[in-house]
């Protein structure tokens, strides 16, 4: 909603038409000697002037902001209050007042549909991942962790297994259902530690059934990842999550022998703009 608003295009746009609209395009004067060469048309397929630069520019940031515009608009019209507007000599079809509740009209129709768009998006994810979860749990070598997790176990491990208190050592590869890789600690070259209570409920589920050294590829329901939600927009509403993740090392909070400490508050963390998460799947 905010790219029409805060358009650059719009904004220069908007400067030109607030003094009346009576600023035009310039152009080259004809020349007076009738003896002069017809200037050629000028060419839409190369840049070569800084008028060409600025000209395209504007062009591409207002047809930006008229791509995101989610409802149906007429472009001939479009061209028109473009003309229109910056000819003093025409008479627009709308006063400004108008025009502006228009625009309120038109903001509140993109908002409706988004809305719309998103609930069918995330009924679709969760229809999707129901019937990829009734049928991969028909293979033999699937199993399901107490909550609801699938899993697969790529590699046995040895040693230790995590409890809820105790702090774990991973890597990880995270990905949507439809294959679309949103987190990769093994592309970063360096695995992750967090305590195992500071990540959704799905992965502490499957960290509590591995052992040290142990790897498995799993699939993690919505309801126990981001639920309706999501991390927009890297995981959509509804997102079934699938993940191959290796146990490398649990540092328990209680070793055997050792008296017990008092627990410390589990560290949140906010996944990173750019898709790469600072913990693979916290809790928000």
């Amino acid at each position: 909603m905010n790219i029409i608003c805060k358009s650059s295009a719009l904004a220069v746009c908007a400067g030109l038409f607030a003094c009346g609209g009576s600023q035009k395009p310039s152009v080259e004067p004809v020349a007076a000697d009738s003896t002069a060469a017809v200037q050629a048309p000028a060419r839409l397929d190369t840049l070569v002037t800084d008028q060409d630069r600025f000209s395209y520019a504007l062009g591409m940031d207002l047809g930006r902001a008229i791509a995101n515009v989610n409802v149906p608009l007429r472009m001939d019209l479009v061209k028109k209050a473009i003309d229109d507007r910056m000819d003093s000599t025409k008479t627009p079809l709308m006063n400004d007042s108008a025009a502006e509740t228009a625009m309120q009209d038109l903001l509140l129709r993109m908002q409706q549909q988004k809305e719309a768009e998103e609930k069918a998006a995330a009924k679709k994810n969760l229809d999707e991942q129901a019937q990829f979860l009734a049928k991969n749990i028909l293979d033999s070598t699937v199993k399901t962790t107490p909550k609801g997790v699938q899993y697969k176990v790529i590699m046995t491990g040895q040693g230790l297994t995590p409890k809820a208190s105790d702090k774990v050592q991973v890597h990880y590869v995270g990905a949507l259902l439809n294959g679309t890789e949103f987190d990769n600690s093994v592309k970063r070259g360096e695995p992750l530690e967090f305590p195992v209570s500071a990540v959704i409920e799905g992965w502490q589920d499957l960290l509590m059934i591995m052992t040290e050294g142990m790897k498995v590829k799993a699939w993690i329901p919505s309801a126990l990842a981001y639920g309706e939600e999501g991390v927009p927009p890297m995981i959509p509403a509804n997102s079934l999550l699938v993940f191959e993740v290796q146990l490398l090392k649990v540092y328990a909070e209680n070793p055997e022998g050792e008296p017990a400490a008092a627990p410390a508050a589990p560290a949140e963390s906010v996944p990173a703009a750019d898709g790469a998460a600072a913990k693979p799947a916290t809790k928000n």
